[in-house]
């Protein structure tokens, strides 16, 4: 109804989440060595996903 036709997100290199995700039809585009920090400060890197509607 919106008209999208892409979603992108992004989520922990290697975190559980990437396994949800790519069970749900998510493809990964790439991913960015230490472009995040986690809760307790240490940077990590980030993958993106993208998923055609």
């Amino acid at each position: 109804q919106a008209g999208k036709t892409v979603l992108v997100l992004d989520t922990v290199t290697g975190g559980d989440a990437e396994r949800l995700y790519r069970r749900a039809g998510w493809q990964a585009a790439g991913s960015v060595p230490n472009y995040a920090l986690t809760p307790d400060g240490a940077y990590c890197g980030t993958t993106f996903y993208y998923k055609q509607l």
